[in-house]
């Protein structure tokens, strides 16, 4: 169990002046945002899981359909309470932006801690060529540009690439209907503080119009889903469909990373991702899916301050209206730009208008997250020596968020593992020393009380984030919300076929109800505590982790 001191004086002061404006307050109220789900039952087993922990984990000892029990591991929290805790929400008070950047203060007083922590953050600064490697057009070299020059947007893949052999995606349908989309935003804080880069940055994607959906009244409406991808993700990359994420060590059993690029895949998970956005379409969604800075098509050299990547979705959409800095091309290949582009897309609506749900699978979550904090409950910026902060954009049209992977629980629902244990005082450091905020602090948690839905996608094992933390997420939301959750990692891409098929269904699902204003979903499965969540899994395993033979006599003693 880890405790940790009260905040300095001069910590004291910055949060006393962020509480002061109504935009950046540490949780609103309280009490009446904060979750009271009792404590989850003990943990009674132990079993392995592969990917992507290599370890055991505690278990819960479930009852099968064939009548056998097995251990069903998940993640547990590396945060408890201490025995007395007086404040009113641990989870949101200790993990504040103020709290980790005091605790990496007292890292960077310790030689030994901060050498530790700046080698890691070194690793990460960007440009991150070994975790964001630009692989679109590797493989095929039909879609590759220079993301950073003056692209001819006839140049970048659609859907109808991926109709041929051995690709066959059901995306390819959508390319009657898809725009490609070229967007302007500035340069993030890293860049134009660290870096004194000043020119904008754009970000390239595709619009895909959708027939409307059902509105429950007989017709159909309008409504725009904007999915923001998982790190390293590069919406028009190829991916081979017999390619595999991982291998098996046949001398230690572990499970093992592929790396890519190689001969047939540029990035692995494009796939499953592409799947996402053609589910939301054929529901009758438009879908708005472009890189993030500082990866694939788009522009920028800077891929992780998820804060800012948050912030270009208002940018975004605001581009919609106004056409300034906004490229199109359409499906009969004529090029729109500035006045001309603009009101072409969101069905002739205004972006303050037309219903919104805002999406995002693994670090794509923390930018959706920063997001929905951004509209509901306000923001500050974080990345800055003294947070500076804005009261909340205020958009009614957002209609919820779809958190794939989340990590929006924050700092507070850390997993208990060695190789995560310094997370929190990377993400101080990175905020504090390079302007760049990745890992979510726990203002967006403060604030979840005020959306309106969300859909929670979870790995038991995920490294994001505990599944108690997601449920203290959904504990938090006043409206339509589900959790679906499967016997895998964070990396859904490895789940099996038939978990990823259940999880679109339901995400599209609880879609269809958050954007008519619906307060449940229909056809969640009932739980009502961590046990009872867990038990909601079928008897299908990410491959690596399933139990063998002897296991589940043996787990639990």
């Amino acid at each position: 169990m880890r405790t940790f001191s009260r905040m300095g004086a001069a910590a004291g002061a910055v949060l006393a002046a962020a509480l002061a404006i109504g935009g950046c307050s540490s949780h609103g109220n309280a009490l009446s945002s904060r979750s009271t789900r009792a404590e989850p039952p003990p943990t009674d087993c132990r079993a392995w899981v592969g990917v992507d922990r290599n370890q055991e984990l505690p278990g819960y000892r479930l009852p099968q359909p064939d009548g056998r029990t097995v251990c069903v591991p998940l993640g547990v929290n590396a945060y408890r309470p201490p025995a007395g805790y007086a404040g009113s929400d641990y989870y949101v008070d200790e993990f504040t932006d103020a709290r980790l950047k005091e605790r990496w203060r007292t890292c960077k007083a310790d030689a030994a801690c901060f050498a530790r922590i700046d080698a890691q953050m070194q690793r990460w600064l960007p440009p991150n060529k070994a975790r964001a490697t630009r692989s679109t057009g590797v493989v095929d070299p039909s879609g590759k540009i220079d993301p950073e020059g003056a692209v001819d947007l006839r140049q970048i893949r659609r859907p109808a690439f991926f109709a041929k052999a051995p690709y066959a995606e059901a995306i390819a349908r959508a390319d009657a209907s898809t725009f490609v989309v070229e967007f302007t935003v500035p340069r993030d804080s890293f860049e134009r503080i660290d870096l004194k880069m000043a020119d904008p940055v754009k970000l390239r994607g595709w619009y895909i119009e959708g027939r409307g959906v059902d509105d429950g009244k007989g017709g159909r409406m309008r409504a725009l889903a904007v999915m923001a991808p998982g790190g390293g993700g590069q919406l028009t990359a190829i991916q081979h469909p017999d390619e595999k994420p991982y291998r098996i060590d046949p001398a230690t059993g572990r499970a093992v990373d592929i790396k890519f690029p190689n001969a047939t895949t540029e990035t692995m998970g494009q796939r499953w991702w592409r799947e996402n956005l053609d589910a939301l379409r054929q529901a009758g969604f438009d879908v708005l899916a472009y890189d993030r800075r500082g990866e694939g098509i788009s522009g920028g050299f800077s891929d992780t301050h998820t804060l800012e990547q948050g912030e270009d979705v208002f940018r975004v959409l605001a581009q919609f209206d106004s056409g300034d800095g906004l490229r199109l091309l359409t499906p009969d290949g004529r090029v729109l730009e500035g006045r001309e582009a603009a009101g072409k897309l969101l069905g002739g609506m205004k972006s303050t208008r037309i219903p919104i749900l805002l999406g995002g699978y693994s670090r794509g979550s923390m930018s959706t997250a920063w997001a929905m904090a951004r509209n509901f409950s306000g923001a500050c910026s974080y990345d800055m020596p003294v947070p500076e902060c804005r009261p909340p954009k205020g958009l009614a049209n957002i209609k919820g968020a779809i958190l794939l992977a989340s990590f929006a629980s924050g700092a507070g629902y850390l997993p208990a593992s060695p190789d995560l244990a310094d997370r929190n005082l990377f993400l101080g450091g990175m905020a504090a020393d390079h302007h760049i905020l990745f890992y979510p602090n726990s203002a967006p948690l403060a604030g979840m009380h005020k959306w309106p839905a969300a859909f929670f996608g979870k790995g038991l094992w995920d490294r994001a984030e505990t599944l108690e933390g997601t449920v203290a997420a959904y504990d938090r939301i006043p409206g339509a919300r589900e959790i679906v959750v499967a016997r895998a990692p964070h990396s859904i891409e490895t789940w099996p076929e038939s978990d990823r098929q259940y999880l679109r269904e339901r995400m599209v699902a609880f879609a269809k109800v958050a954007i008519t204003g619906g307060t449940t979903v229909p056809g969640a499965k009932p739980w009502s505590n961590l046990k009872e969540l867990v038990a909601t899994t079928p008897d299908s395993w990410e491959a690596s982790s399933r139990p063998k033979d002897g296991q589940d006599a043996q787990a639990g003693r």
